[in-house]
């Protein structure tokens, strides 16, 4: 299908401004650039409460934001914001956050992690699971279950999390919400061959981001916490739900992912969502893609932790 009009007006737009891509900048620039165009996406619904935490981890402590629904909540999301381990943050993803308490009815927590260069891996893997362990006790205090959930990076970061808890005898985690996620190393794909160049993220832009993530050693790409692809064992991890994105570098590796879950006999659902571009997700009050979307993950939700009360 072709590009949604809306994706493509901003695509243009994007182009029309002169921004020269994030593998053409410093980490910096390109966090003030993200930060900049989070107003372009509007706001999210209003919830029942939102608290800024002090989340401790085994190196001091990180912020969070827990966002509750108005009634008791079904579950606890925890959320891992993309990025490429070096740019967003928790006030980039406050809209996903919110259309997701507004649409499931569980609470969500923001996880701040630790970024890219400054604090490369394993530092951010280490402050998501050690968020995901304060967080399983909050659950405990609401007695509902706890889901992992990201995008992009975030994705990445909320599957190694689950594959931490299962190799740890962490907590049990209900499902597994991995959007448009980081998946393998390997940039010979088809749809990175495809969509390389030109929509949003970008073949180049990965290779930067991998090499602030690991401070260039392209060596550590295919370890197994870097790219989930290549783990041995995959059996025994929680269901999952996996966006793609049409146009997207990210989708094949994601895709195949999702089967070999399948494959390892894990319950898996795998969506590709048509004529759009990664980071899609945000667009909650631009397109309907991305609202169809909200709801598909609102009714696996339901069918695996509960319904919005």
């Amino acid at each position: 299908m072709p590009l949604h009009p809306v994706v493509q007006k901003m695509l243009d737009g994007m182009k029309a401004s002169g921004w020269k891509g994030i593998a053409q900048t410093t980490p910096a620039e390109a966090r003030a650039f993200m930060a900049a165009r989070t107003a372009v996406f509007g706001d999210g619904p209003e919830v029942g409460k939102v608290e800024t935490v002090e989340i401790p981890t085994r190196d001091g402590k990180i912020r969070g934001r827990v966002l509750l629904p108005k009634t008791a909540p079904v579950a606890l999301i925890v959320f891992y914001h993309g990025g490429g381990w070096v740019i967003g943050g928790i006030d980039e993803s406050d809209i996903i956050a919110r259309f997701l308490v507004h649409e499931t009815g569980a609470g969500v927590v923001l996880v701040d992690y630790r970024l890219a260069p400054e604090h490369p891996f394993p530092a951010p893997i280490d402050d998501c699971y050690d968020a995901l362990l304060w967080s399983a006790k909050e659950a405990a205090n609401h007695n509902v279950p706890i889901v992992v959930a990201g995008d992009s990076a975030g994705g990445n970061l909320a599957t190694i999390c689950a594959m931490l808890a299962r190799d740890q005898s962490g907590p049990k985690i209900a499902l597994q919400i991995l959007i448009y996620p980081v998946c393998d190393c390997d940039m010979e794909t088809d749809s990175y061959r495809a969509f390389g160049a030109g929509y949003v993220l970008t073949a180049a832009d990965m290779g930067w981001f991998y090499d602030h993530y690991l401070q260039g050693d392209k060596q550590k790409r295919a370890h197994p916490l870097v790219s989930p692809l290549r783990a041995r064992v995959l059996k025994d991890l929680p269901p999952a739900l996996i966006m793609t994105a049409e146009y997207d570098v990210l989708r094949d590796e994601a895709e195949t992912y999702g089967k070999r879950l399948a494959a390892a006999g894990v319950k898996v659902w795998i969506k590709r969502y048509r004529s759009v571009t990664h980071g899609f997700l945000r667009m909650q009050n631009l397109i309907d893609i991305a609202c169809n979307a909200m709801t598909d993950i609102a009714d696996i939700m339901a069918a695996t932790v509960g319904k919005k009360s």
